[in-house]
């Protein structure tokens, strides 16, 4: 927004006025008081800093209490709810040089001065005309476009915790071996340590394993990969058993004491078919 440069006509000057006054009105959809055409056709007179005082008059009046500015520094603040975008006013501006970003935040103290930047540079000012209603009105858009992307990178991730809160799956599986004699191969079917089940040795070998279905199919494929005369998935299903000794993998010494190892009757038949004894 450029404002109009000044006559010896001030009554010109102040129809000039009046018309600049009604365009920002009608863009930001809110009154200038009247009595800043005063101030402007005494800031016309100065041969010095006129448009910048009375530009920042204006922004004063179209943001009330939300931007200030330090003479001594050429330093101007505004803030909105907590965010702050601060910005260095060059000697020269307007008539040179654009202010420069000194620091930009969003109200959860994101650093935005790159975003700002960027943004800055999409609007293509011109070079002698007023660019911080321009700047403002940019900073504003920015808080609302990071929000949003905020509120969906939210969403998502209260989204994808709440999945990996779901419990895995559960898993039972029930493993004839024609034997199981080998010491290696007896501890690496006891090694899981994140479900339940039992092993027996001998002839015939059997393995339960009770647990989260993941970590069930893991183990199974990794016995698998070792070198079986008979080695068969008799039952599979996606069901959690529980065990008399509670967590972990335990060996039995006879078929009857993993009989004895299965808390419900019902599974006692499952494994009792499954076996083959039944």
């Amino acid at each position: 927004m450029r404002f109009p440069e000044a006559t010896n006509d001030v009554t010109a000057d102040l129809a000039s006025f009046e018309i600049g006054v009604e365009a920002v009105e009608m863009q930001h959809h809110a009154p200038i008081p009247r009595d800043f055409a005063t101030v402007y056709t005494q800031n016309m007179s100065e041969d010095d800093g006129s448009r910048f005082a009375t530009e920042l008059e204006l922004l004063q009046a179209m943001y009330p209490e939300q931007v200030t500015y330090d003479t001594k520094s050429r330093e101007l603040k505004f803030s909105s709810d907590g965010a702050l975008l601060e910005l260095r006013i060059p000697e020269d501006y307007p008539e040179k040089g654009f202010p420069d970003v000194l620091a930009v935040r969003d109200a959860q103290k994101n650093d935005l001065r790159e975003h700002m930047r960027t943004a800055i540079r999409n609007l293509q000012l011109v070079g002698g005309e007023e660019a911080l209603d321009a700047i403002v009105a940019s900073f504003q858009e920015l808080l609302d476009v990071h929000a949003a992307a905020s509120s969906q990178t939210g969403a998502g991730a209260a989204a994808q915790s709440a999945t990996s809160m779901k419990p895995a799956p559960s898993k039972t599986v029930i493993i004839w071996l024609h034997h199981l004699l080998a010491l290696s191969k007896r501890k690496l079917a006891l090694s899981p340590t994140d479900m339940a089940g039992v092993t027996k040795p001998g002839y015939p070998g059997i393995m339960i394993f009770s647990g989260p279905a993941p970590a069930v199919t893991e183990h199974v494929n990794t016995l698998k990969a070792e070198n079986w005369q008979a080695f068969q998935v008799r039952y599979e299903e996606a069901e959690l058993w529980e065990f008399e000794h509670g967590s972990g993998i335990k060996e039995m010494e006879t078929m009857s004491e993993v009989v004895k190892g299965l808390q419900s009757e019902k599974r006692r038949d499952e494994f009792l078919k499954a076996a083959g004894i039944k």
